[in-house]
């Protein structure tokens, strides 16, 4: 796969900024983003330089952008995903950076991980927020026609063993190269295969992918599901 442009900003309660940008992000695999040095003198996380720059290193809005499309953007914190971040295609970036619907406080080491799709790349993403202040993000590359699972990009677990007892409260859905394979929108199921909310798919090569309300309650047996035609 080809290396990408990537670029970003995190805006800190207070005004603070962290200038993001990697010109040679791998596509299709996660991949740091790390701050600019031609803004700021060197690369280092964003979390390192919050901390170490600003007085208030508390995430309130950002965008994150790839070349070709992107499929999520998070904030990772210990190995756990902190923040899931608004993203665009370099050509669909109207509106960001956008709000988070929890603010975040950075530590340092904190980093910044981008999943840049390939154009033809058919993986779709699922980014939420629950009313605890979680954030999680879901992905699946749909082969041929069907009914497709969203899973932990970090477990491969389902929504109902990520987040059970949580409550979602905001949610975004980048769709992969699918603009013509999708036959449903993202559906939230309960144990008995009923949809209990919805998330209509964002087409990263000419939408962003922002926050907006989305409350499901979270039980073991929920799902997160899509079905293509093809």
């Amino acid at each position: 796969m080809a290396n990408v442009d990537s670029s970003g900003v995190l805006v800190m309660r207070g005004g603070g900024v962290v200038p993001l940008a990697n010109t040679a992000l791998t596509e299709a695999t996660e991949d740091e983003i790390q701050t600019d040095a031609n803004f700021v003198g060197a690369a280092q996380p964003a979390g390192t330089f919050a901390t170490q720059s600003l007085p208030n290193p508390t995430v309130m809005m950002a965008g994150i952008d790839a070349e070709n499309d992107v499929c999520y953007a998070y904030i990772r914190s210990a190995g756990k995903i902190k923040a899931a971040l608004p993203v665009s295609g370099l050509s669909s970036g109207a509106g960001m950076p956008a709000p988070l619907p929890y603010a975040k406080r950075l530590v340092s080491g904190d980093s910044v991980i981008v999943m840049a799709n390939a154009t033809s790349d058919r993986e779709v993403g699922l980014s939420v927020a629950c009313t605890n202040g979680d954030y999680h993000v879901f992905s699946k590359t749909p082969a041929g026609a069907g009914e497709h699972e969203l899973v932990s990009v970090l477990t491969g677990q389902s929504i109902g063993e990520t987040l059970q007892g949580r409550v979602v409260s905001h949610a975004f859905s980048m769709g992969g190269n699918n603009a013509t394979n999708f036959s449903s929108p993202i559906y939230f199921l309960n144990g008995s295969g009923t949809p209990i909310g919805t998330v209509v798919p964002n087409d990263p090569a000419v939408d962003t992918g922002k926050y907006s309300v989305c409350r499901v309650a979270i039980a073991l047996n929920t799902r997160v599901v899509f079905r293509t035609d093809a």
